[in-house]
């Protein structure tokens, strides 16, 4: 038999990023997560559209006051009978004709 070298398989860039270690800049209290990731895209593709996806985000409870107001005025007294996940469907339906009307999806809830 010949003897064939064990090659290891390509390292995830999961893998990658957590064997890299701390990056000495991010101890900074004016450290920018969302340009670290950005310089980072050449080196962590997939990991960097993930964490711009989920860091860009606004952090705001628009939303869900609006939703809330606006159960009120779903629920009426002829509707009344619904069950929750109808209402549910109702407020979300809404929400997406309105941003759909008015070309924005801030008011989304996901």
């Amino acid at each position: 038999m010949k003897n064939k070298k064990r090659v290891d398989p390509k390292k995830s860039e999961l893998e990658e990023y957590l064997a890299d270690g701390l990056d000495e800049n991010s101890l900074d209290v004016a450290f920018d997560i969302l340009s670290w990731w950005k310089l980072k895209a050449a080196k962590y593709p997939i990991l960097s559209r993930l964490a711009r996806d989920i860091l860009a985000v606004p952090i705001s409870t628009v939303a869900s006051e609006s939703t809330f107001s606006n159960s009120g005025r779903t629920l009426s007294p002829i509707r009344s009978s619904l069950n929750d996940e109808s209402i549910e469907a109702l407020i979300c339906a809404q929400d997406w004709l309105r941003a759909s009307v008015t070309g924005t999806t801030d008011s989304i809830i996901l």
